[in-house]
């Protein structure tokens, strides 16, 4: 069991585009396709692997910069993710942060949904 914790966000940052009420279109298209590696298993089948980087929250850390999971992401995507799951099992990372809390905003069911309102091709759309 490591004692480094993973560094997550614990509640949706405001602009948060896994957030149903965000502004739509705020980061361009390319970082979405980008960040599109960090979510379920791809067209072939093949999921995230321990190694591949995870959907970071754009805001950071306002104390200390330091770069955090995604609350959004964890909650909706973060599971697929077998890095998130290694952290999971080494206790890195408490199970609570992949799920929504009680007093959070809507999110996206899915990154393609995600994606999908913001103006960016889903995978169904990709060749």
């Amino acid at each position: 069991m490591s004692t480094d914790e993973m560094p997550h966000r614990t509640f949706p940052c405001g602009p948060c585009p896994w957030q149903v009420t965000a502004e739509p279109g705020k980061f361009p298209a390319e970082r979405y396709e980008e960040l599109r590696a960090t979510c379920r298993p791809n067209a072939a089948g093949i999921p995230p692997l321990p190694g591949t980087p995870m959907f970071g929250c754009h805001v950071g850390d306002p104390k200390t910069g330091e770069d955090l999971a995604c609350a959004g992401w964890l909650a909706v995507e973060g599971f697929e993710h077998l890095g998130v799951r290694l952290a999971l099992s080494d206790g890195r990372i408490p199970a609570s942060a992949l799920q929504p809390g009680g007093n959070w905003p809507e999110l996206y069911p899915s990154y393609e949904a995600m994606a999908a309102a913001n103006g960016v091709a889903t995978r169904e759309d990709v060749p």
